[in-house]
């Protein structure tokens, strides 16, 4: 099941998170077109949108400042970006912005926003730049792998992979790991970034591999499952060198795990829970594990409430905090929460539909 469709699911709550808000979401007081400042840092706040309306947004937040702004992209282009905005990346001056359910990539100047150009991609999902003339990205209902030209935004070949739904990528010395989000796949693969060829990198990991994060000790850690096809979720550590199992840590049935990430130490692993359903309020929010830990947390670091679930997380390099993200069911204006590493809130503030993920730049 691809995310859109894994979404729909998450749109049968959108009702009971209605009835249950008692204030109606404000109008937007930010400055919707923003003065660039190259030594600030920005948090990037990166909005899917809801699925078919079209409404994804780039916002813009300057933690420093409290500067807030929706959507840089439209304030400077005069256009909106598209339907599904599912993950942004920079290369060199440039971000590419890759536009699920348009079926591109987007090109845009990192000091001003301004558009440069456009890739056709079919469902990109994610970008990993090897060289200035070289970059892998993934995408959903595929076996393949889209080779661009960061440069000249140039499609410049495919790679075929054993199974479908390339997601997450990262790239080891000369080797390109790839997850396939696909039922039945069991394995990490990895990828000649030279020649293009395929190998199996991990030849056992949990079913349905998704994410993957690289830790301070050069192990590879695999976050897979999926429940909506009853594949339960698994993280696995794994050695960077030989691609062996380390550890594996099994979640509960009913556990969908999403977004794992590290703290700037590298001490700590982050991820969120959803619990869909509400029949499992102890899956719900935002979890933290040492990566020395035998087993996977029972308690969350933050709990998502009743009828709220979370669908964004990111670490702050500089302060070490924590974003998350609250789409509010995909229906109306998400909301972002800052926490310190203690679980304490900071600060909180609205931002456009269905906040997926944050960029730090800086």
């Amino acid at each position: 099941m691809g995310r859109e469709n894994r979404k729909a699911v998450v749109l049968l709550l959108s009702g009971l998170l209605l009835l249950a808000s008692c204030v109606k979401d404000k109008p937007n007081p930010a400055n919707p077109m923003p003065g660039v400042d190259s030594a600030a840092q920005n948090v990037y706040v990166i909005c899917e949108g809801n699925f078919g309306n079209g409404n994804s947004s780039l916002g813009l937040y300057r933690p420093f400042t409290d500067e807030r702004f929706d959507d840089v992209f439209l304030s400077v282009n005069q256009q909106s970006l598209g339907d599904v905005f599912q993950s942004m990346t920079r290369i060199d001056d440039r971000f590419f912005l890759c536009i699920n359910n348009s079926d591109k990539i987007l090109v845009i100047n990192r000091s001003d926003w301004k558009l440069q150009g456009s890739i056709p991609v079919s469902k990109p999902r994610y970008i990993v730049k090897v060289s200035d003339t070289k970059a892998y990205v993934s995408a959903l209902y595929t076996n393949k792998l889209t080779i661009i030209n960061p440069q000249t935004l140039a499609i410049t070949g495919t790679v075929t992979l054993p199974g479908n739904n390339p997601e997450g990528m990262l790239l080891l010395r000369d080797k390109l790991l790839v997850a396939l989000w696909d039922t039945s796949v069991s394995k990490v693969y990895s990828v000649n970034t030279a020649t293009d060829q395929v190998s199996v990198f991990s030849s056992q990991v949990g079913a349905a591999p998704k994410e993957l994060l690289l830790d301070r000790d050069s192990s590879i850690w695999v976050l897979s499952g999926n429940i909506q096809k009853a594949k339960n979720a698994e993280l696995r550590q794994v050695d960077g060198a030989s691609g062996s199992t380390l550890r594996s840590l099994p979640f509960p049935a009913g556990a969908d795990p999403m977004r794992l990430v590290q703290s700037r130490d590298g001490k700590y692993l982050y991820f969120i829970e959803v619990d869909y359903s509400g029949t499992h309020p102890d899956f719900n929010g935002v979890f933290r594990m040492g990566v020395s830990d035998g087993a996977l947390p029972a308690v969350p670091l933050v709990a998502a409430s009743s009828l709220q679930y979370f669908w964004a997380l990111g670490i702050d390099p500089e302060t070490g905090n924590l974003y998350i993200g609250d789409p509010k069911g995909f229906t109306q204006r998400g909301q972002v929460y800052i926490y310190n590493t203690s679980g304490e809130q900071l600060r909180t503030f609205s931002c456009g539909v269905g906040p997926g993920h944050f960029y730090f730049d800086k």
